[in-house]
């Protein structure tokens, strides 16, 4: 008889923060029960949102500057999905118009410089129903029944401290400063020739470039880095608009949002597919 090899650990067990209900013939059920079912899912599935995901815009929900006239100015926020910090889904199922009244109570304009357009989830409590009496006394209570939810669509002067969302790019900042060093002949001359150098080598569409694991706002994605657990925002940034120098136009950046979608690869058995026929051939 062989003897068991030696143990070198302790093995370490613990619980998950999920738990799903167990039901049996004959067990009466109380409303608890009935909830943990309705909280195991949600709980999985925001588990499994944030991880994969995070936080963030996964489609739509671009901000549009439309007119600035009568000393209102109009945005558009189109329709769109995102998540919050907690992995629960927001949505904004239509289009939406935000007016912003730029004078004050004295009539006194507002001295406005930067924007930024925030969406915040929250629950409504619905179809309310008195409850049956449960004690001695006939005292009933009306409880709601059904939690629908909803979404707020915010516009703030500052950046919100607690809210998912990414800070701009540092060549955003700096690019007014090198605009006169890229006007130079010399620097016309360099990029005219990788212009042309990149317009025959076959690259993919810019417009589904993936990010860049080395961005600071998706770095921690990419590192295998879990999502913080402390974090307790419900909002997200969608946009930041500033005004032009002497103009009544804005212009909308939507690089201070986060953006988080999944991206369909190639099939990569597609180019073994090819290698494997060309060793044939």
């Amino acid at each position: 008889m062989m003897n068991a090899k030696p143990k070198i650990a302790d093995p370490v067990r613990g619980l998950s923060r999920l738990m799903w209900p167990s039901y049996s013939p004959g067990l009466l059920l109380r409303d608890d029960d009935l909830t943990q079912a309705v909280t195991y899912t949600r709980e999985l599935s925001r588990l499994m949102f944030r991880t994969l995901f995070g936080c963030g815009v996964l489609c739509g929900l671009v901000v549009t500057f439309v007119s600035a006239a009568c000393g209102k100015l109009k945005f558009t926020i189109d329709k769109g999905v995102a998540l919050d910090c907690e992995g629960d889904p927001i949505e904004v199922p239509e289009q939406h118009t935000v007016t912003i009244d730029l004078c004050t109570a004295d009539g006194q304009p507002k001295q406005l410089s930067k924007l930024w357009f925030v969406l915040c989830r929250y629950d409504k409590c619905c179809a309310p129903r008195t409850t049956s009496c449960g004690s001695d006394d006939d005292q009933t209570v009306s409880v709601c029944t059904r939690e629908r939810d909803g979404f707020e669509i915010r516009v703030v002067d500052t950046r919100p401290e607690c809210a998912c969302g990414c800070h701009p790019p540092k060549e955003v900042a700096v690019a007014s400063a090198d605009t006169a060093e890229k006007d130079s002949p010399a620097s016309k001359s360099a990029a005219a020739s990788a212009k042309d150098k990149k317009a025959r080598a076959v690259e993919p569409d810019p417009r589904y470039d993936c990010v860049d694991c080395q961005n600071e706002c998706h770095h921690d994605h990419y590192a295998g880095k879990c999502p913080c657990d402390c974090c307790d925002c419900d909002c997200i940034i969608l946009a930041r608009a500033s005004k032009r120098n002497g103009q009544d136009v804005w212009d909308l950046w939507h690089n201070v949002r986060r953006f988080v979608r999944p991206v369909l690869m190639r099939d990569p058995q597609i180019e073994e597919d090819k290698k494997n026929h060309a060793k044939k051939s």
